[in-house]
């Protein structure tokens, strides 16, 4: 199981996430957030095929849903949610990411 936290940025929402992923790339996700917007994505999800979510561009239901309900387009939820799912299905390792802004 992979357990990932995820903080927004200046909204202030917090979202975790917990995937686990079976023998044939089936992932769970278990998804719990602060903010109603990725709650109305949680709502919709279901078991995720990874190799469908990672590799076949355009047919991601993870980044379908978040287009539907997210009113940012760069909120870092949905990508914090893939890189879960990337790591417990073993292809990647589970590496922190960040985004740093200078002047």
């Amino acid at each position: 199981m992979m357990n990932v936290c995820i903080h927004s940025g200046v909204c202030g929402f917090i979202t975790t996430v917990q995937a686990e992923t079976d023998s044939d790339y089936q992932t769970k996700l278990q998804v719990e957030s602060q903010c109603p917007n990725v709650k109305k994505i949680i709502e919709a999800l279901g078991t995720l095929n990874v190799m469908n979510e990672l590799f076949r561009k355009g047919q991601s239901e993870i980044l379908s849903l978040s287009a539907q309900h997210l009113p940012h387009v760069t909120c870092p939820v949905p990508i914090g949610m893939l890189k879960a799912l990337e790591a417990s299905a073993g292809m990647a390792l589970p590496k922190d990411v960040s985004i740093s802004f200078t002047k």
